[in-house]
């Protein structure tokens, strides 16, 4: 109800509304309900519908911002959240990854309401069961429930690390996805080094508490010494980008053996696809560091000084709590801030010792602490992966750092040979335009491309240089797999479902450097091939007259034509110099009736028209380099 300011009531007040028949002077309806004495106003009735939302509801309500917005995406973005888990357990545990993923589509249908009414207004998906096992450190039975049950609960986010998670949403949106569209829970084993059974817990998560529902547990049998398995049924629709992430995650982690059985149809035949590792080395671990001045936001610097219990002085605050800074080097900031090095870290002013720190000469964070696929790695990954590929090549940076976040750059290409062809997109016949892969922390990023900072500079790079036909602002027209990769401490996704990295200029320049060293190389490829093609076209060339001049030698002497023929190829073939000029003088039988001697002049390259010299016009250095024919077939 809107109420205005009237003549008679010039203020604008709430005037009290008459009570209508059937309501008595107290306020309540002749049954005894008791009414309000006054009409609300908008802000308070909106006052009174407002309440906290918990990580778990928001995430429900916007399962679309983490990559579960349809069938085909939640498919592929809850096996790649599950893989990404395992992986990371297994690199903790120090063991070389063995994940096995398990897809069958059962009877059970999922229905999607439509505004088509072609189909009847209804799609149909089936129903996946999910089931992905590896031999990682496991999850302690204490542990389980929170683990996989409370939204936002785990260890990457506070662990300034690499590793392909980062939020700590992940498997819960997965869950919590399977939850709205199969109404069946999360079925969890998992086994540490140190138990003697796993443990199996069937639960679901409560979305409006944010807590786990544990609907039973018991201990079982584990085929591993130790691993997690985790197993959910989810409504999916199978599309060959789901075996494209499988295999472009091998290509990723060469270290490790994926193997991948699916069901696409209920009752069909399992196929099963089998990734080999290429390699038996483990990666370097990364290493966990403290977070870097520059990289720090004013308002968190804030709050970490606000909420410091465990320093006395600024000095000892900015030593303890950042990496690269030392007793002299803080100092020099507080010195440079107006800051007293002993002053407690409230009084620290977090604007003034930015600017100083942006000002000051700082060393970069330590670089050591990433794990990047390694170019041999990832040049022996691409070698599986395209077997018959033409050519490969790799091509990395040294790291770098953006915002005090450092990071690394890796890129591969595989040109040519009908595996890389069947990847590309094709255009027409004959055509083809490149493909190009995205990896960051080792994990594709499928969806999402033309958002993303690695494929920009990827058509940003002029490719006509480096002899591959492209269209202005496109993609190199070829037959050619690119692989770009980024890894670091933390990757700048764009949105939670880490589809897509943001932009940053540090990124871009190091990345655009490692593309043109990468293009060279294929440059140098390209005309070396051209070079052989020319080769052989000449060669064949000769061949045509070689025939020739052999069928005639052989008419005038009588010798073998298949060992003159041979010899004239040899001629061609050798990469010793020779003479520029060469005569060979051939002797003829009388009876005949042709001149006693003839003589055949072999062009030099540099003099194709050579025409025949008699012995009688040669000068005596002609002379003494003609042998017979017998000498040359010698």
């Amino acid at each position: 109800m809107v109420v205005t300011a009237s003549e008679s009531n010039p203020q604008g007040t709430i005037k009290k509304k008459a009570q209508p028949s059937g309501r008595n002077k107290a306020g309540k309806r002749k049954d005894g309900v008791a009414l309000h004495k006054e009409l609300l106003t908008v802000a308070e009735a909106e006052a009174r519908k407002m309440r906290a939302v918990n990580p778990a509801q928001y995430y429900r309500q916007n399962l679309g911002q983490l990559g579960f917005g349809d069938p085909e995406h939640a498919l592929v973005q809850t096996i790649k959240e599950l893989m990404d888990n395992s992986l990371d357990a297994c690199e903790a545990m120090g063991v070389l990854p063995e994940v096995v993923v398990e897809l069958t589509a059962t009877a059970k249908q999922y229905e999607v309401v439509t505004n088509r009414t072609k189909d009847g207004g209804v799609r149909t998906f089936p129903i996946f069961r999910l089931a992905v096992e590896d031999n990682g450190c496991g999850v302690i039975r204490s542990k389980v429930a929170k683990c996989f049950g409370s939204v936002l609960y785990g260890s990457k986010f506070f662990s300034f690390k690499q590793s392909r998670g980062q939020q700590g949403l992940g498997v819960h949106a997965a869950i919590i996805y399977a939850q709205l569209t199969s109404l069946e829970p999360a079925i969890i084993t998992t086994k540490t080094e140190s138990d003697d059974k796993a443990l199996r817990v069937v639960m679901k998560i409560d979305t409006e508490k944010n807590t786990p529902v544990v609907l039973g547990s018991e201990e079982v049998e584990f085929p591993r010494p130790h691993g997690t398995r985790v197993e959910l049924m989810i409504a999916g629709d199978y599309t060959p980008k789901v075996e494209s992430f499988i295999k472009e995650l091998s290509l990723a982690n060469p270290h490790a053996d994926l193997k991948f059985t699916v069901v696409p149809v209920a009752g069909q035949e399992p196929k099963i696809i089998h990734f080999k590792r290429a390699n038996d080395t483990l990666p370097p671990p990364p290493k966990e560091i403290k977070p870097h001045l520059l990289s720090m936001e004013p308002g968190a610097l804030l709050e970490m000084k606000s909420n410091d219990t465990c320093c006395n002085t600024a000095r000892q605050f900015l030593v303890r709590h950042f990496v690269r800074i030392s007793d002299a080097k803080a100092e020099e900031l507080l010195k440079a801030s107006g800051i007293p090095a002993d002053s407690p870290p409230k009084d620290i002013d977090v604007e003034l010792l930015l600017k100083s720190a942006r000002e000051c000469e700082l060393m970069r964070p330590p670089l050591d602490v990433l794990s990047p696929i390694g170019e041999d790695a990832l040049r022996q990954s691409m070698r599986r992966m395209y077997p018959d590929a033409e050519f490969i090549c790799t091509a990395s940076r040294d790291p770098w750092s953006y915002r005090g976040v450092p990071f690394q750059v890796e890129v591969g290409a595989a040109y040519g040979g009908q595996s890389v062809i069947s990847d590309c997109e094709r255009v027409k016949e004959g055509v083809f335009r490149s493909k190009v892969i995205r990896l960051a922390n080792k994990c594709p990023l499928i969806y999402d491309s033309r958002d993303c900072l690695l494929y920009k500079v990827v058509k940003e790079i002029n490719w006509r240089n480096y002899r591959l036909p492209q269209d202005e602002g496109s993609l190199p027209m070829a037959p050619l797999v690119l692989v770009v990769s980024l890894v670091s401490t933390k990757v700048p996704y764009s949105v939670p479902g880490k589809f897509a990295v943001a932009y940053h200029e540090e990124i871009r320049e190091q990345l655009r450097l490692a593309l043109q060293t990468l293009g060279r190389s294929i440059q140098g490829f390209i005309s070396h091939r051209q070079r052989q093609e020319h080769e052989q076209h000449r060669q064949s060339i000769f061949q045509l007259y070689a025939k020739e001049i052999s069928r005639d030698i052989s008419l005038l002497t009588g010798a073998d034509q298949s060992v003159i023929f041979q010899k004239l190829m040899e001629t061609i073939k050798s990469k010793s110099k020779k003479p520029r000029s060469r005569s060979v003088e051939v002797r003829v039988p009388e009876e005949t009736g042709m001149p006693a001697e003839v003589t055949v002049s072999q062009p030099s390259p540099s003099d194709a028209t050579s025409v025949p010299v008699s012995t009688e016009a040669m000068t005596p250095r002609q002379k003494c380099i003609q042998f017979t024919l017998e000498d040359y077939l010698r």
